[in-house]
């Protein structure tokens, strides 16, 4: 077997045994391992190519079946074992430059992020078979959740809430989940995306040329999608599960092209850009992380980046 297979299917065991233990372990471990479960498969994907990805997602896939159940081990190939094939698979695509065709054109860092929002934004949509067809099945379990915080909420001198608040609550929450679930999935995705670039950079075995990040464009049509995806939020049934998780993943996407723009400003301007941003980021998070979003919206029209941003420096 060739050695890629086997880095391929060492990275996709790695990665279904993290997946398996984030999803059996506790809440704080949990939250830790996911963050990195995608980084094994990934870097054999980026450094091997897309095909040995798919064959240790496949593995994992049939481990996960073994070790827990088929409806776990379709969660793990829907959430992590499809979309770590396909995003090398995108990331290599190329084709000759039309003004120099000995130099390869290569898939654009915008859309291959666009791709991934978009996959993140269906995620919440393809799971509803494995939770029953509907998130309000669980609107009960968040409510007897919040009524055991409710109770000790005494001890730590906090006021308890009532029926019809915990209700409500739990009401928001659910609503809210698939946008949650489909933004984490993209943070998490484009972090393990990008070390998975740069440690496959960094030992050679990166096939492509580094991207530009700080002057990445999404496709034209970028901007309708999510205003679709927001107005698809207000519909009941699935139509609103959709439009919610779409604009959970395609704002958050927003918000990485705002990070971008500061970027790109800053290598014009000057770093301490960055260190303003990042302290509002730390200090005022839902705030700041607003006002990126919409600089991120709004970037196609203003190009704030190329009039005020600078080259990328020589490398």
């Amino acid at each position: 077997m060739p050695v890629g297979f086997l880095i391929g299917l060492g990275g996709g065991l790695a990665s279904a045994l993290l997946f398996y233990s984030a999803a059996r372990g506790s809440p704080f471990l949990g939250t830790m391992l996911l963050l990195l479960t995608p980084l094994p498969s990934l870097l054999a994907g980026l450094g091997w190519g897309w095909l040995p990805a798919a064959a240790g997602a496949l593995a994992g896939t049939l481990v996960m079946a073994v070790a827990a159940s088929v409806p776990f081990a379709a969660g793990y190939f829907l959430a992590l074992g499809l979309p770590v094939a396909l995003i090398p698979y995108l990331a290599y695509l190329s084709r000759p430059q039309p003004q120099d065709p000995t130099k390869r054109e290569w898939y654009p860092a915008g859309r291959l992020l666009a791709a991934v929002s978009l996959y993140g934004g269906a995620l919440p949509v393809l799971v509803l078979p494995l939770i029953g067809g509907s998130y309000d099945a669980l609107r009960t379990p968040m409510g007897e959740f919040f009524r055991h915080l409710s109770a000790r909420a005494p001890e730590l001198g906090l006021r308890s809430l009532g029926d019809k608040q915990i209700e409500a609550l739990a009401e928001f929450v659910v609503s809210a989940l698939p946008a949650a679930l489909a933004a984490y999935w993209v943070a998490i995705f484009t972090l393990n995306l990008y070390l998975g670039g740069r440690i496959a950079r960094a030992s050679g075995r990166l096939g492509r040329d580094w991207p530009d990040l700080p002057v990445m464009a999404y496709p034209p049509g970028f901007p309708l999608l999510a205003a679709l995806a927001v107005a698809a939020s207000f519909a009941p049934g699935t139509i609103g599960v959709a439009g919610t998780s779409f604009s959970g993943a395609l704002l958050f996407a927003y918000l990485i092209a705002g990070l971008a723009l500061m970027h790109c400003l800053a290598r014009g301007r000057g770093p301490w850009i960055l260190w303003f941003v990042y302290a509002a980021l730390l200090l005022f998070g839902p705030y700041t992380a607003l006002a990126l979003t919409v600089a991120g919206l709004l970037e196609p029209v203003l190009k704030l980046g190329r009039r005020f941003g600078a080259s990328p420096p020589a490398t």
